[in-house]
């Protein structure tokens, strides 16, 4: 299955707030049942498992209404974790959809790409069915802005590119009440990443340490390790405070490159890796 890139109704700016309600909705049914919430509880359990459980500092970018992360915070919780979730939208309209009921999420609206956080402001950086909105060098430059407030990891939870589930949402049009989650969904799916591109993007970015997972049904996990092996044998700095006020210019640093890594040979078309 090609990728066909499009823009999706829900990034226009253009729809009413009950639209918006509504998408966000279905959304919220996807996330729950099928590898959203899951899907992120897997890729926090790859990362403790690495680095020990222990009270982190989370931000989602790209975060909606914030139901995911506060449902991911309550479910680190009832897991013995303690985490402090940062909810991050470029739509304010999208953070006030309605759920106050959402405990202990800071609400900030911002640009992806012009974080307004120092570097390594936070333990983990996530972002869920976001990823596929971006392509090539805006891809890349995506993941890097991401990684550079990130002092562990980022971790990536999105659909898969692939005909079953896009036959599957087609057919099962009946379940999505917003005509904007039928449209979306499809474009969706259409401009997602296989597994192998997931990769390449990684090593496009300039990371020398990653994984690609599979989550069922039909999602795929991408974990970026912010540091090399070099780096994590280190004793790591004290951190330093988070908010800044204003965009951080990223300023990615140098590591040396693991020749038996991947991102030794991959590639995407038309970019090459940048060192991190």
């Amino acid at each position: 299955m090609r990728r066909k890139t499009s823009v999706e109704l829900l990034d226009s700016g253009l729809l009413a707030q009950d639209e918006i309600r509504s998408n966000l909705d279905d959304l919220w049914r996807v996330n729950r049942y099928f590898g959203g919430i899951s899907g992120c509880l897997r890729l926090f359990a790859r990362v403790f498992g690495r680095t020990g459980r222990r009270p982190v500092r989370v931000l989602e970018v790209g975060a909606g209404d914030g139901r995911v992360a506060g449902r991911v915070r309550q479910k680190l919780r009832h897991q013995g974790v303690q985490a402090e979730f940062f909810a991050l939208d470029r739509r304010l309209n999208h953070l006030r959809v309605g759920h106050e009921g959402i405990e202990g999420l800071h609400r900030i609206v911002a640009n992806a790409f012009t974080l307004p956080f120092k570097e390594r402001s936070f333990d983990l950086v996530t972002c869920n069915l976001l990823l596929h909105h971006f392509s090539g060098h805006e891809a890349v430059t995506f993941l890097g802005a991401l990684a550079s407030v990130a002092r562990e990891a980022v971790l990536v939870n999105d659909i898969e590119r692939h005909w079953l589930p896009y036959l599957l949402f087609r057919g099962a049009f009946w379940l999505w009440r917003s005509r904007v989650s039928r449209l979306d969904g499809l474009a969706s799916i259409r401009q997602a990443y296989t597994g192998s591109e997931l990769g390449e993007l990684a090593c496009a970015a300039g990371f020398d340490d990653f994984e690609v997972h599979r989550i069922v049904p039909f999602r795929l996990g991408l974990v970026l390790w912010r540091r090399s092996r070099q780096e994590r044998l280190r004793t790591e700095d004290v951190a330093e405070g988070t908010l800044t006020g204003e965009a951080h210019e990223l300023a990615p640093s140098q590591v040396e490159r693991d020749d038996n890594q991947l991102c030794s040979q991959g590639t995407v078309p038309g970019i090459q890796p940048t060192p991190r």
